[in-house]
């Protein structure tokens, strides 16, 4: 696709570029909100440009963990997508923009929370209203509006679950890249999530 879109090298190296950072922006963005339902046809590509942008932000909160079959992928990093960023894979760029994202994140946790805290404690939200939201997942995660506030506090500190030391950065970074592109975690995936794209 890159290739055919953009056949100047120039070109084609910026565009694979920014397709690699974008993917990996959102993808520190997404976990720290809990996006989850991250199918193909949620993650789209810009074709002027290459970026990736992503659409349907239904499944916020750490809201997949809910579902009958949880989503046990902290973002959508499968092989498809690794290939697309060429011959350094995630180990390049991704994990020099993930890591820049997570730490800007960490530096502005009390603005982000704030932020957030609008559409957590929203009475038109979903969270709110869903039946489900009041029972715990099999990963321990009741979604309740104090509970999805201490969570993102948690994640945006590099805490993870059950764990009272927060990692580095780059420990939480690499983390959550083990965690994405476990062929178990992938393989426990809701079949219509093509996890094997």
């Amino acid at each position: 696709w890159f290739i055919q879109q953009f056949p100047n090298p120039s070109a084609w190296f910026s565009a694979r570029l920014r397709y690699t950072r974008s993917c990996a922006v959102m993808s520190m963005v997404g976990t720290i909100l809990g996006l989850g339902d991250r199918h193909g046809e949620n993650v789209n590509l810009e074709e002027g440009s290459g970026g990736v942008f992503h659409v349907d932000f239904n499944c916020l909160f750490d809201k997949g963990l809910t579902f009958a079959k949880p989503e046990r992928v902290p973002f959508r990093l499968t092989h498809n997508m690794v290939a697309a960023m060429g011959i350094y894979g995630y180990e390049g760029p991704f994990r020099k923009s993930s890591e820049l994202t997570l730490s800007i994140l960490r530096q502005q946790e009390e603005t982000l929370v704030t932020i957030l805290e609008a559409f957590i404690y929203d009475p038109t939200l979903d969270l709110q209203k869903d039946k489900r939201a009041a029972k715990r997942s099999e990963f321990g995660v009741k979604l309740q509006p104090q509970s999805v506030v201490d969570s993102i506090k948690r994640k945006v500190k590099g805490l993870l679950p059950n764990e009272s030391i927060p990692l580095s950065v780059e420990g939480q970074v690499e983390e959550l890249i083990k965690q994405a592109v476990n062929p178990r975690n992938l393989a426990a995936m809701y079949i219509g999530w093509c996890p094997f794209l």
